[in-house]
């Protein structure tokens, strides 16, 4: 049955440490930058709201920062400890969805039908607001309070189905918007990502921590791995992102500790994209693709920003705009100029 969480304190001074409220800005502030040129240059968009005025989320590590389908500017970010945040003027202020209380927040996943209907994952739960974040309900709980739930995501054809996945590789799927939950699948490996096919919700993509990808074609009642096409590249299992390239259908691109990789058959086969440093030297922290020119994929490591505007034979670098860690690029869905970068400072995971 579900259950009403209880109003958590005020949101202004409960994260201890992880939303800043005065002082002056640091040059190794966290929290959300944005580009207005393609990421030729950054402008920090860290001012917190709150009921007792204003404040700075440059304290804030950033796991993850996602699109309402519906309205571009409505951006949800989840944090390492400082619980989930919003904006619905485009990064330009945050403010706490208050009722999900501080902590970790893995991924959540908006209703493409219906913006006011949000998913979270906190912990070993499931948490969904039908308000526009007003309040919030549990609709999932394992049992065992040491799995965590890491990865959600809402088909965009019924948006009564959801995914999620665990930390022990456990695939879940409700049919009735999170009112009940079965097994689809056990990958025995930390759920990373969960990706559904915008052309068709029956093909899904789960990127696993470092057993690779799995696909389904026919909504989870059965699963392939689709490792054979990237044992080739050494290290290729080991996740770091993975995104769809939104100008083609059956298009991925791939960040693993090989570096970075491309599919454009669903995943069957993989070619790698040159970079300038060699295989598996870096880490590739956060990864993303312009939705309108899939020549201009852009990544970065913990200290620098990678740009490529020919689809890899050539990269321009530059330094992170803070001396924080990258965590998580995603580009504008209608303009491809405006680039979001969420930051986090050290132990990012």
């Amino acid at each position: 049955m579900k259950k009403t969480l209880i109003l958590l304190a005020v949101l202004t001074l409960t994260v201890s440490g992880c939303i800043r409220l005065n002082g002056p800005k640091s040059p190794s502030a966290a929290g959300v930058f944005k580009s207005f040129d393609k990421g030729n240059t950054w402008a920090e968009k860290n001012l917190f709201l709150h009921s007792g005025g204003s404040g700075s989320i440059a304290g804030v590590n950033v796991l993850n920062l996602n699109f309402d389908p519906q309205d571009r500017r409505a951006i949800y970010l989840a944090s390492d400890g400082a619980g989930l945040l919003y904006s619905y003027d485009g990064a330009d202020s945050w403010r706490k969805a208050d009722q999900v209380g501080n902590g970790r927040i893995e991924s959540v996943a908006i209703d493409s039908k219906n913006k006011c209907v949000i998913y979270t994952t906190f912990a070993n739960t499931i948490l969904k607001s039908v308000d526009c974040n007003r309040s919030w309900s549990e609709v999932y709980i394992d049992t065992r309070a040491d799995k965590t739930i890491t990865a959600l995501a809402v088909d965009n054809f019924n948006n009564l189905i959801v995914y999620a996945g665990n930390s022990v590789g456990d695939i879940l799927k409700s049919v009735d918007g999170g009112g009940n939950w079965q097994v689809i699948g056990r990958l025995n490996d930390r759920v990373t990502k969960i990706l559904i096919s915008p052309q068709d919700t029956r093909i899904i993509y789960v990127a696993t921590r470092s057993k690779g990808i799995f696909k389904t074609t026919n909504a989870g009642n059965q699963w392939n791995n689709l490792n054979d096409g990237l044992k080739q590249f050494s290290a290729s299992l080991e996740y770091r992102n993975l995104i769809f390239d939104a100008t083609k259908p059956n298009s991925l691109l791939y960040a693993a500790k090989y570096g970075l990789l491309k599919s454009d058959d669903g995943g069957q086969s993989w070619t790698a994209i040159n970079l300038i440093t060699p295989p598996a030297s870096v880490d590739i922290l956060a990864l993303a693709i312009s939705p309108k020119n899939n020549l201009e994929i852009y990544y970065a490591t913990t200290s620098t920003f990678y740009k490529t505007i020919d689809g890899g034979k050539n990269w321009i670098t530059k330094r992170l705009p803070s001396g924080a860690v990258a965590a998580y690029l995603v580009v504008d869905p209608l303009e491809d100029n405006v680039i979001y970068f969420g930051l986090a400072n050290p132990t990012r995971k």
